[in-house]
C-alpha cells in the first residue's frame, strides 16, 4: 500500500512539474491559496480533494531552489509530521516530501519513526535520500535493530547509500536464519562494490564452491567493475561448471579487463573447443581490422565449424564480391564444412551469375542441399525462379529440393509442370510433385479445375487417391466455414459426365449437402462403376451424415468387397466425435460387431469403441479378453480408456482386476507396462 500511494503522490508531483494544472487549481479548476493546504495537510486522508497536496508540492519544487528555503520547508513538514492529530496518510505524504527536502535536522525525527512499525518503512523512504552522515548511521544503526521485511528493507536502502561502514554489519548477516535477510546481504554487498565487500562475497563463493549460487555470482558480477578482485572474480565466475549465463558474463568481464589485448584473446577463442567462448568471441568479430580477418581466413579450415560461417560471413559483408574468388574456392573444397560456408556466402553475395553453381549442389543433399536451397532464396526470385523451372523439367535428380524451394517461394507457374509430372503413374515422380501442389496451389476458379483434370488424368488406385487428398488439402485452405466443395462442383460442371468414376470419390471427401445430393443420385445409376464409385464416395464421407446410407450399403451388398468396404466406413463414421450420445454411439458399434464376419472388422470395432468413454464400452470390450483372435485388440482398447482418469479413478473397484488381466496376456510391452500404472492408479 505504501509503495502504491508514494506512486500515486509521485505522478501527481510529475504532472503538476510537466505542465498540468496552473498555480493553485484542483481538478475541477478551484483554487486553494496555500495557507489553506498547509493547514488541510494534517487531516488528509486517501480519497479526498488532492488540491492540498498539489498545492504543497509546488511549495517544495520552489523551497528546493536554496538550502535556506530547503531548511525552512523541510522544518515546517517535520512539525506536522509531529503533531499528534496528523493522519497516516499525510505522514506518508509529508516522508516523501522529506525525500526531496530533507536535512540533517529532520533525521532525529526520522529515526524515531523508523523504530515504529507503523511508520518504519515511510521513515526509511525518506532517510534513505537524505544527503549527509547522519542518516546513513541510522540506517547503519538500524541493522542490528531491525528484523524480517523491515531488516531487508533497511538493508537495501543502506546499499543503495553505498555504506562501506555497514560491511561488518552485512557479514553478520549473511547467516542469517531468514533466508531472505541472508540474500538482501548478499546484494547489498554487491551493490557497495568496495573491495572489502567483494572479498567478503569470494570468501563466501569460495566455500559454496562450484556452480555459484545465482544471488551471489550476480552481486559478484554487479560490483566486479572498477574492483581491484575484478580478475579473480571474473575468473572464478568462468570455470567450467558455473551458469551458462554468469559464465558468459564473466568471460565478457574478462575480455574487458585485457583492453586492446583482448583481441588476441578473441583470435584464440575463436579455435577454443569451450562452446562460450568461441560464442563470446564470435560477438567481437566485428571489431577486427581486415589484417585479422586475413589471418582468419587463412586459418579457416582450423576453425570449430561454428565459427566458419560467421567468419566468411563478416568477410563478404565487409568486401562483397570482392571475395567471390575466395568463397568459389570453398565450394569446389573436398572440406565439406568449407563446401557449406561457400554456398552459403554466394548467397550472400548476390551475384546471379552463381544460380547456375547453386542448382549443380540441390542435388547433392544434407548440409549441401539446404545450404543451396537458403542461398538461391536470398537472389533476386526472377532469375532464380526461371532456373529452378528448368530444372524441374530437365534435372531429375534436382527434382524434390527443386520443389521445395519452389514451395518456399510460392511460385504459381510451377503448378502446370507440377501437375504434368504429378500425371506420371510412378510414386517416386508423382510423390514429390502432389507435395508442391498442395502447398503451392489455392482454392481459386484457376487452381482447382486444373487439379481436376489431374484426377481425371490418375491411374486408379493408390495415385488417384493421392491426387483426391490434394485436392482435399487444397480445398482446405479455404476460412473454416466456406463452402469447400463449391469450387470443386463449378469446376465439374465442364466434365463429361462419362467421367463420373472418376470424381464421385473426391466428392465423398469434400462432404457437404450438394455433393451428397449428386452421389446419392448416382447409387441408382444403371452404370455399374458409376454406382461403384458413388459407394466409394459414402465410404469416404467426413463424418457420420451418411452413417444410415452405409449401413444400407453393408445390408443390401451382394459383393463381398463391397460389403467389407461399407462396413469399415461405418464403423469409422460413427466413431468420430459427434453431438450423440455415448449410449447411443456404443448401440451402433454393437451393431457392427454383430455385423462383420471376420476379425479384422470385429477388432477394427473394438479398436473404435475406445472412443466411447463409459464403464459400459469397458465392460463390453472386457468379455473379449478370453478370444483369442480379439484379446490383444481388447487389451489396446482397454488401456486407451483406463488413460483417462476421470472414467478409471471412480471405477478402480471394476477397472482393477481388467487391468490386471491385461497386464497378463497382452504381448505389448507397452500395453503391459500401462496397464500396471493405471492399475497403481498412476
Amino acid at each position: 500500500m505504501i509503495r502504491i500511494f508514494y506512486f500515486l503522490i509521485q505522478s501527481w508531483m510529475v504532472s503538476t512539474i510537466v505542465g498540468g494544472l496552473p498555480s493553485g487549481m484542483t481538478a475541477t479548476g478551484a483554487e486553494i491559496p496555500a495557507s489553506e493546504a498547509w493547514e488541510a495537510l494534517p487531516k488528509y486522508e486517501p480519497g479526498q480533494d488532492m488540491a492540498a497536496l498539489l498545492a504543497i508540492d509546488r511549495e517544495v519544487i520552489a523551497a528546493m531552489k536554496t538550502p535556506e528555503n530547503r531548511a525552512a520547508c523541510a522544518a515546517k513538514l517535520a512539525r506536522i509530521l509531529t503533531q499528534r492529530e496528523t493522519t497516516h496518510a499525510a505522514r506518508q505524504y509529508i516522508c516523501l516530501q522529506l525525500r526531496q527536502v530533507g536535512t540533517a535536522s529532520e533525521v532525529p525525527l526520522l529515526e524515531k519513526l523508523l523504530e515504529q512499525s507503523q511508520t518504519a518503512e515511510i521513515a526509511r523512504y525518506a532517510l534513505e535520500s537524505i544527503p549527509g552522515p547522519e542518516a546513513t548511521l541510522v540506517l547503519r544503526n538500524a541493522l542490528s535493530k531491525s528484523e524480517g521485511k523491515q531488516l531487508v528493507g533497511v538493508i537495501g536502502s543502506v546499499a543503495k547509500r553505498k555504506d562501506t561502514a555497514a560491511i561488518q554489519d552485512l557479514t553478520r548477516l549473511l547467516d542469517s536464519t531468514d533466508p531472505q535477510v541472508a540474500t538482501a546481504a548478499i546484494r547489498a554487498l554487491g551493490n557497495i562494490a568496495e573491495s572489502n565487500a567483494t572479498h567478503v562475497l569470494l570468501n563466501r563463493a569460495e566455500k559454496a564452491g562450484i556452480p555459484t549460487p545465482q544471488v551471489l555470482a550476480c552481486a559478484l558480477l554487479h560490483g566486479a567493475t572498477g574492483d581491484p578482485h575484478a580478475q579473480e572474480i571474473y575468473t572464478k565466475l568462468s570455470q567450467s561448471g558455473q551458469p551458462e549465463g554468469i559464465r558468459r558474463a564473466a568471460l565478457e568481464g574478462l575480455l574487458r579487463l585485457e583492453g586492446e589485448r583482448g583481441e588476441t584473446t578473441v583470435l584464440g577463442w575463436l579455435f577454443s573447443d569451450d562452446t562460450d567462448r568461441r560464442r563470446i568471441a564470435t560477438g567481437h568479430l566485428q571489431q577486427f581490422s581486415d589484417e585479422q580477418l586475413d589471418k582468419l581466413l587463412a586459418g579457416l579450415a582450423d576453425l570449430p565449424d561454428a565459427n566458419k560461417q560467421t567468419v566468411v560471413e563478416l568477410a563478404v559483408a565487409r568486401r562483397g564480391a570482392k571475395m567471390l574468388p575466395m568463397v568459389m574456392s570453398f565450394v569446389e573444397s573436398s572440406n565439406n564444412d568449407l563446401k557449406v560456408v561457400g554456398i552459403r556466402s554466394l548467397g550472400m553475395i548476390g551475384d546471379i551469375s552463381s544460380i547456375p553453381i547453386l542448382i549443380d549442389r540441390l542435388p547433392a543433399g544434407g548440409d549441401v542441399t539446404l545450404a543451396a536451397q537458403s542461398a538461391l532464396r536470398n537472389l533476386p526470385r526472377k532469375e532464380v525462379v526461371s532456373a529452378l523451372l528448368d530444372a524441374l523439367k530437365n534435372r531429375d535428380e534436382s527434382r524434390v529440393p527443386v520443389i521445395d524451394l519452389l514451395m518456399d517461394l510460392q511460385c504459381n507457374d510451377a503448378i502446370d509442370p507440377l501437375i504434368e509430372i504429378a500425371a506420371d503413374a510412378n510414386p517416386t515422380l508423382y510423390g514429390p510433385a502432389l507435395d508442391g501442389l498442395r502447398g503451392i496451389a489455392a482454392p481459386n476458379n484457376t487452381d482447382i479445375p486444373r487439379l481436376i483434370n489431374l484426377l481425371l488424368r490418375s491411374q486408379a488406385g493408390k495415385h488417384r487417391d493421392e491426387v483426391e487428398k490434394t485436392i482435399l488439402i487444397v480445398c482446405d485452405k479455404l476460412p473454416a466455414n466456406a463452402n469447400r466443395s463449391e469450387l470443386v462442383l463449378a469446376a465439374l460442371v465442364k466434365v463429361d459426365p462419362s467421367e463420373m468414376p472418376k470424381y464421385l470419390p473426391m466428392l465423398g471427401r469434400l462432404g457437404g449437402s450438394q455433393p451428397l445430393r449428386i452421389v446419392e443420385a448416382s447409387l441408382a445409376s444403371p452404370d455399374e462403376a458409376v454406382r461403384e464409385s458413388a459407394e466409394r464416395a459414402l465410404c469416404n464421407w467426413p463424418n457420420a451424415d451418411v452413417a444410415t446410407k452405409l449401413l444400407h450399403l453393408v445390408s443390401e451388398a451382394e459383393n463381398p468387397t463391397s460389403r467389407r468396404r461399407s462396413l469399415r466406413a461405418y464403423i469409422r463414421v460413427v466413431s468420430l466425435k459427434s453431438d450423440r450420445p455415448d449410449t447411443e454411439t456404443l448401440a451402433m458399434l454393437q451393431q457392427a460387431f454383430n455385423l462383420s464376419d471376420g476379425a479384422d472388422e470385429k477388432r477394427l470395432v473394438i479398436a473404435r469403441t475406445s472412443t466411447v468413454r463409459t464403464m459400459e464400452a469397458v465392460n463390453w470390450i472386457a468379455q473379449f479378453l478370453d478370444d483369442p483372435e480379439l484379446a490383444q485388440a481388447s487389451c489396446h482398447a482397454l488401456v486407451e480408456l483406463a488413460h483417462h482418469r476421470f472414467l478409471r479413478h471412480p471405477n478402480m473397484k471394476q477397472f482393477g482386476p481388467i487391468l490386471e488381466k491385461v497386464s497378463k496376456i497382452s504381448d505389448d510391452p507397452s500395453i503391459v507396462e500401462r496397464a500396471k500404472r493405471y492399475r497403481l492408479g498412476l
